[in-house]
């Protein structure tokens, strides 16, 4: 409890999920991420030791709400623990007094693996709930991601899923292995160029993201949100085959150096065209293009769409159907919060509003929404893990959305979508429960209102 206050006073005062990057440029001999306490930083460590055991974190944690191992109060004790046991036999051995054969077997216990189940830090989403909720603000995420780094690193150890995520981030920059000459195939019929046809006088970068390019699913939402756009007046462009992931399911599992190569290659690309207005359709875009990018020299003005949508809604660029426009029945939507956009860049009010100002819908919120949203369980690398333990985190929340008796869930990110989609299937609602992003929604309302306007032809 001492350490409380000072652990507050030195948190940090800029976004809660921009990781600390690593500058590979400069010759090293440390470790990279973290293998031992010694390797965490001191915040970390001050983290460890203002800890009260209060549990309000294990409390919110959705892989411990779902049977997991992963216990985030014990994350942060158990580097308190280490610390205590492992730094004074440090400093014993650097004043060069010998140790005894007990505190040798002490040293020699591996922080991962003796105070830590492996399986633990895989279990992580990184949706920050635990941050969240801690009365004292510890830091459990990025002490998470440090471990994920130095296995991932320095040991080679992570699960096999990942091995073909990052292996078709090298070479075809993206996790999926689809070639990046595809990746502006979803826009047949659109007219949309790429910055490398056109680079004359344009608005904004439509950021399409890995997702809205090669998942079908994900691309009826980037043509929603292109079609909206277009409705508004808005000139875009695209990079098509010039994008790259951003670098963040790399990052968040661990893999800081391939995320720093993506990263770079975007900045230098983005930079090369001089962009300055991004807008992306993926929360985990948006806030690594938004907190983490201006670290490596890449500085835009970066929205989600249901940011820019509501702007153009609020400047009247966009109209939707009226009340008495041949407007179907009032549908039920229930609205997902999704981790990336909402706790950590604090962006609850943008897609509310979008939906809101819909005459024909009725939102309906869940049990746990906003800041105290539950997890798509998708995060941190998680949408390429398998979930071999408890019950599924999408399985949980997607219980508690129908709880709602909703029509449909309302979502903001291509990953909730695929989670939340296959929940609905799972749980057997597929036929009666749609899955749509609020720009589809919008999107249908605004067609319906230019069909309905005598002034178009």
């Amino acid at each position: 409890m001492l350490t409380s206050v000072p652990n507050v006073f030195f948190s940090r005062v800029g976004p809660v999920n921009a990781l600390e990057a690593i500058d590979f440029t400069q010759e090293r001999t440390e470790t990279f991420g973290a293998t031992d306490v010694e390797h965490l930083s001191w915040k970390s460590i001050l983290d460890g030791y203002t800890c009260t055991h209060c549990g309000r974190c294990t409390s919110v944690c959705p892989a411990t709400q779902t049977g997991k191992v992963l216990d985030p109060r014990a994350i942060v004790v158990a580097v308190r623990q280490r610390t205590l046991d492992r730094m004074p036999l440090l400093i014993k051995q650097q004043q060069g007094r010998e140790l005894t054969a007990e505190e040798e077997a002490v040293l020699q216990k591996r922080f991962v693996g003796d105070y830590i189940p492996p399986e633990a830090l895989w279990q992580c989403t990184t949706c920050g709930a635990c941050m969240e909720e801690c009365p004292v603000m510890i830091e459990h995420v990025p002490i998470i991601v440090e471990l994920r780094r130095g296995m991932v690193m320095m040991e080679a150890q992570f699960p096999t899923e990942l091995q073909a995520a990052y292996g078709n981030l090298e070479t075809n920059a993206t996790p999926w292995s689809f070639a990046a000459a595809d990746r502006a195939a979803w826009t047949e019929g659109l007219s949309v160029k790429t910055l490398a046809e056109d680079t004359s006088s344009y608005d904004v970068l439509f950021w399409v993201g890995c997702a809205g390019s090669y998942d079908q699913r994900a691309q009826r939402v980037a043509r929603a949100i292109v079609q909206l756009l277009t409705a508004a007046g808005v000139s875009v462009r695209i990079l098509g085959a010039e994008e790259r992931c951003t670098g963040d399911p790399a990052r968040r599992s661990g893999n800081e150096y391939l995320a720093d190569m993506l990263t770079r290659a975007n900045v230098e690309t983005l930079n090369r065209y001089g962009v300055r207005t991004i807008v992306t359709m993926c929360p985990h875009c948006y806030n690594t293009l938004k907190n983490e990018y201006p670290n490596f020299g890449g500085v835009y003005q970066v929205y989600h769409h249901t940011q820019f949508l509501r702007r153009l809604l609020q400047e009247g660029h966009l109209q939707t159907a009226q009340e008495g426009d041949a407007a179907a029945m009032m549908q039920t939507v229930v609205y997902h919060d999704s981790c990336y956009l909402g706790r950590y860049n604090s962006e609850y009010e943008a897609p509310r509003i979008l939906l809101s100002v819909l005459h024909d819908v009725a939102v309906h919120e869940p049990e746990r929404a906003a800041d105290r949203g539950f997890c798509c369980g998708a995060g941190g690398g998680r949408m390429f893990m398998e979930e071999r333990m408890g019950t599924k985190v999408n399985l949980e929340r997607t219980t508690e959305l129908l709880q709602t008796g909703a029509s449909t869930i309302a979502v903001n990110c291509p990953f909730c979508m695929t989670m939340l989609t296959d929940g609905v299937k799972e749980l057997g609602r597929s036929e009666t429960v749609r899955v749509r992003d609020v720009a589809e929604i919008v999107a249908e309302r605004v067609m319906q209102s230019k069909s309905n306007d005598p002034q178009v032809s």
